[in-house]
């Protein structure tokens, strides 16, 4: 499987490719339910992309649409095989949403990951104590134990599978400095985090800004969001809005997302970034001992 060709970014080039067909003949949703005789709801879910397509079904649905030439059909054909892969985070498909499990897919895809939050680090920054406080914080309802940690241990292994080895893409951070101002738990669990990000401020493969307090941009009120940037033109970009620690929601529309990637240059046109974002860290993970072990930290 090449680069940036994951299950969920076949099934979206699938999808978008069955709607096209369909549209570009001039047939409605009520034409390919009487034709397959499928019931409406099941073609509204494989163009939007819910559920998959098995092959035997695809095969009848491209002849409906006289789709004759071989090579498009084993196209088509083999993305239907690729969207029904398993997903490397299957196993904590019972702790988060659905859509939660599309955004990793398509965190796995992209060339190009711009993260923003204006209330927490970012969960790909975060360590795992940090995780599990802001964890424990946003889940509203109750939860047992166990899936709190099955929700942390997702975090960390989403940062071993992005960082964990050379991907070709680049990953940019803003975060805004109130948020490295806040003392919302142990001092310890907030020194060790802004020792992680000072750290990360040195990845060849990251870029961090901190987004300066004083800086009157309007983007600073936006809410928390990831940019999903891919290397094909076949697969469009896409915005992930944060609400939850398990739960996004999926914004694709081309318009909308050009002005968040407006917003992400003027955030970052207002924040310390390289060596004076490393600098600006130091100065507030002094404001942070947890103890006087650390007495002689906050230098390089």
């Amino acid at each position: 499987m090449t680069f940036g060709q994951g299950p969920t970014t076949n099934r979206r080039r699938l999808r978008l490719s069955l709607r096209k067909l369909r549209e570009d003949r001039g047939l409605t949703l009520e034409d390919v339910r009487k034709k397959m005789e499928w019931s409406l709801s099941k073609i509204l879910r494989i163009e939007t992309g819910t559920v998959g397509i098995s092959v035997n079904d695809l095969k009848v649905l491209l002849s409906f649409y006289e789709v004759s030439d071989p090579a498009t059909v084993e196209q088509l054909l083999d993305l239907a095989r690729q969207s029904r892969q398993r997903h490397w985070a299957s196993e904590y498909r019972e702790v988060v949403s659905p859509a939660y499990m599309d955004f990793l897919g398509y965190e796995d895809d992209a060339c190009r990951i711009t993260q923003f939050h204006p209330l927490v680090v970012p969960g790909l920054l975060q360590t795992e104590e940090y995780a599990r406080a802001v964890v424990i914080a946003t889940t509203l309802t109750p939860v047992d134990d166990d899936v709190i940690e099955a929700r942390v241990r997702l975090r960390m292994a989403r940062q071993r599978r992005l960082f964990g080895t050379l991907r070709h893409r680049r990953v940019r951070f803003l975060i805004d400095d109130d948020v490295l101002h806040k003392p919302l738990w142990d001092q310890a669990v907030i020194y060790a985090q802004l020792s992680r990000l000072i750290d990360l401020c040195d990845h060849p493969e990251i870029d961090v800004g901190i987004v300066r307090r004083d800086a009157k941009v309007p983007a600073r009120l936006t809410g928390p969001f990831s940019l999903h940037e891919f290397e094909s033109n076949l697969d469009p970009d896409v915005v992930y809005l944060d609400n939850m620690p398990n739960d996004v929601a999926l914004v694709d529309d081309v318009q909308v997302i050009d002005r968040y990637k407006r917003a992400i240059v003027d955030l970052f046109q207002h924040a310390d970034t390289g060596g004076d974002a490393r600098v600006r860290l130091l100065e507030i993970r002094n404001s942070f001992r947890p103890s006087e072990d650390h007495s002689t930290e906050g230098v390089a």
